[in-house]
């Protein structure tokens, strides 16, 4: 049996923190547009969904070590 290398062994976890970036990112871009109202519910829901990916991508690469 061959041993995976680093990265294919968190390539899921890595994605999901991709993932989550790149959220983050969209809600920095929304909140810095609408002057930095960041009560908007679109914005929330950008955020949200970021903290949940980046979660899920932590669990995975915690859970593949």
């Amino acid at each position: 049996m061959t041993r995976r290398g680093w990265w294919s062994r968190h390539a899921l976890g890595l994605w999901f923190l991709g993932i989550a970036a790149l959220g983050f990112m969209r809600w920095w871009m929304k909140t810095g547009r609408d002057g930095g109202s960041m009560h908007a519910l679109d914005a929330m829901l950008w955020l949200a969904g970021s903290i949940a990916m980046a979660a899920i991508g932590l669990a995975a690469l915690w859970r593949s070590r």
